[in-house]
């Protein structure tokens, strides 16, 4: 060993023999630069032994034979886990501590001591309360039940952090957890139900939008029929009122000219009368017409 790796290793022992309580080296000062024969033989007093040449140390480990490798591979044959799937399901919950959190898949799984048919006519019952239509609605209400169901186990182990004859909690750690993860999952449950009105809202809105956009749509088609039909009515009234005027005329001419052939003089007591009413212009136009 080198003067260096010397003064370390008593420096090594100082301080260990400091913790201990007692420094049997403190009273003397650690030399600086020792003879190396002296400094062994001060180390050997301690009960450091040194060897001038030390011999070589390997830090590797013996090679595994083949024999005990295939030893190893032949235990190994022997099980491969579970084989059924109801052993696999047992096996799946080796590692379970509480139940509270997701897996990490995502899914959720009822422990053995839970009921599965107690779980389902929950989940059923929220379906119908809530009737899901859609599969994002049908997440939401799955989602509910699961994490309603997960709240409800975390309150049951919180009593079993108290003692049943004081209340007291014996289990500040376990206790604090159940409680947290209680609080968590009555949040996601909550979050699902706000999540499901607002969908259901937004589609209401988008639905009432359309039909106000259709009623909208039918009331202009309604106002421009009415208003074809005035016009046509009108157009058709004015066509009756002409068509009646035309009769009249003609019932007039036909009168006139019946009175006309009957009575020799019926032209001077015509022209006559119309002068006294200053109607001689309708007159000649009527002879004209006549003619």
């Amino acid at each position: 060993m080198t003067p260096r790796q010397l003064r370390r290793a008593a420096e090594r022992q100082q301080r260990k023999a400091e913790r201990k309580g007692a420094s049997p080296l403190t009273s003397q000062p650690i030399p600086t630069a020792p003879p190396l024969q002296g400094l062994t033989q001060n180390l050997n007093l301690k009960g450091v032994t040194h060897d001038p040449m030390p011999a070589e140390t390997s830090n590797r480990t013996n090679p595994i034979s083949e024999a005990h490798q295939a030893a190893s591979r032949e235990n190994g044959s022997h099980s491969r886990g579970p084989k059924t799937a109801e052993t696999r399901a047992t096996s799946s919950q080796n590692h379970t501590t509480h139940g509270l959190a997701r897996h990490i898949n995502g899914t959720f799984q009822l422990l053995t001591s839970e009921d599965p048919d107690a779980f389902e006519t929950f989940k059923q019952s929220l379906i119908a309360e809530h009737l899901p239509t859609t599969e994002t609605e049908c997440l939401l209400v799955n989602n509910m039940a699961e994490c309603h169901w997960l709240a409800q186990r975390a309150q049951r182990l919180q009593g079993t952090c108290l003692d049943p004859a004081t209340g007291v909690v014996t289990d500040d750690k376990k206790f604090s957890l159940y409680i947290r993860y209680q609080t968590t999952h009555t949040r996601a449950f909550h979050k699902s139900l706000t999540e499901l009105h607002k969908l259901r809202s937004e589609r209401r809105k988008a639905a009432l939008g359309f039909e106000a956009q259709e009623d909208k749509h039918l009331e202009d088609v309604s106002k421009k029929l009415r208003a074809e039909a005035e016009k046509e009515g009108l157009a058709w009234d004015n066509f009756r009122k002409e068509a009646q005027a035309r009769y009249q005329v003609a019932i007039n001419v036909s009168q006139f000219l019946h009175a006309k052939s009957q009575f020799t003089d019926f032209d001077a007591e015509y022209t006559a009368a119309l002068a006294e009413v200053g109607l001689s212009k309708v007159q000649k136009e009527c002879k004209a017409q006549a003619a």
